[in-house]
């Protein structure tokens, strides 16, 4: 197995951003990784990971959280 075999499995994962995730990062596979979008993030964002490396995930905004939801 390669090395970045684990980080690159994750590429195009979705998943719905949390408080939690913002402020702590995110844990896949028992491993945590901080967040990067060229976007601001919100809680309750769907997002998709368009890279990974051992130094966090970068993630772009699919679907984002609307005001009053």
């Amino acid at each position: 197995m390669s090395e970045g075999y684990l980080d690159d499995r994750l590429i195009g994962q979705r998943f719905t951003i949390t408080l939690g995730d913002l402020l702590d990062g995110v844990s896949f596979y028992g491993i945590f990784y901080h967040l990067r979008a060229t976007t601001s993030l919100h809680s309750g964002d769907l997002v998709e990971v368009t890279a990974a490396t051992a130094h966090g995930l970068t993630v772009k905004v699919v679907t984002p959280h609307r005001q009053g939801d």
